[in-house]
């Protein structure tokens, strides 16, 4: 269903810390369609130094939120009214010149596409686009399944297995080798992920049989990205048992968990079907590469 257009002038206002009681009313509207915002909220409470937020407001209230990550790249538009979502754009827009060289635009579907029309009227077209569909699992909603000890967090001695799965993975999915295209900054992930934990490996005799990470993680939702099993380990029923078990641990600590998923990767969304995940907004992705 298409939304009211709400009345009123819309202004684009820069947030910093004073704003946070604002923001999270926002973003608390759907804790788990916004959970990878609310997440970084929690953590750098506006003031992270790189990072800009900018609000769409109308009548004092915040109706649109875009954010932008000066070292992640990650161009996060939140919205739905047609005129917050054009002033939206023209914000972004704006401030394109200080955007990372890589970036990638990721959020519901209408705020993705009104930050690409824009851009694109800038001379700035994408790599890649994609469309998605953001689904979430509700604690209870889980089959049961054989229970996986196996699974467990990727540490330092498991920065190899990370780094080639998760290069094969963004070819796959995204058309790259990040291995040529930013070695430094895809190394640097890595590590990190190692570091913390947020990968999750299932491997045995036979190597790795699956893999997934945790990309956000509030009180209210959990958010999984980077499912994948190597193409050899495919329809054994691993990626539904490894993402089951991961999926049981995390509904322990949060109400549910969410994914996105390419509209046309039909394996997956059967997948996640049969573990109890349903649709809840139409989402998009768009990768810019720019050349200054």
């Amino acid at each position: 269903m298409v939304p009211q257009p709400r009345i009123g002038p819309v202004t684009a206002d820069r947030l910093g810390p004073m704003d946070l009681t604002d923001v999270f009313a926002y973003l608390n509207r759907d804790p788990v369609l916004n959970v990878y915002l609310m997440a970084l909220v929690l953590r750098d409470a506006l003031a992270a130094p790189r990072d800009e937020y900018w609000a769409i407001r109308r009548d004092g209230a915040i109706d649109g939120l875009l954010h932008i990550g000066g070292q992640s790249g990650a161009v996060l538009p939140l919205g739905d009214d047609p005129a917050a979502l054009r002033a939206l754009a023209d914000a972004a827009r704006q401030r394109l010149a200080f955007m990372p060289r890589r970036f990638q635009v990721i959020g519901p579907r209408a705020a993705v596409e009104a930050l690409v029309r824009a851009f694109a009227r800038a001379g700035r077209m994408p790599r890649l686009e994609r469309s998605q569909v953001y689904m979430a699992l509700a604690r209870g909603a889980l089959p049961a399944f054989e229970r996986l000890p196996e699974l467990s967090p990727a540490r330092g001695e498991d920065a190899a297995a990370v780094y080639a799965t998760g290069a094969d993975l963004r070819l796959e999915e995204l058309d790259e080798d990040p291995r040529l295209a930013d070695p430094e900054g895809f190394r640097r992930r890595v590590d990190e992920e190692c570091r913390d934990g947020h990968t999750y490996l299932w491997r045995d005799a036979e190597g790795l049989r699956f893999r997934a990470s945790v990309s956000a993680l509030t009180g209210d939702a959990a958010q999984v990205s980077g499912v994948y099993t190597p193409p050899g380990m495919r329809l054994r029923g691993y990626a539904r048992r490894g993402l089951a078990e991961l999926c049981a641990r995390l509904l322990e600590r949060c109400g549910a968990v969410c994914l996105f998923v390419n509209d046309f990767n039909a394996p997956a969304l059967a997948v996640y079907r049969r573990l109890g995940f349903t649709t809840r907004a139409e989402w998009a992705s768009a990768f810019y590469d720019v050349v200054r």
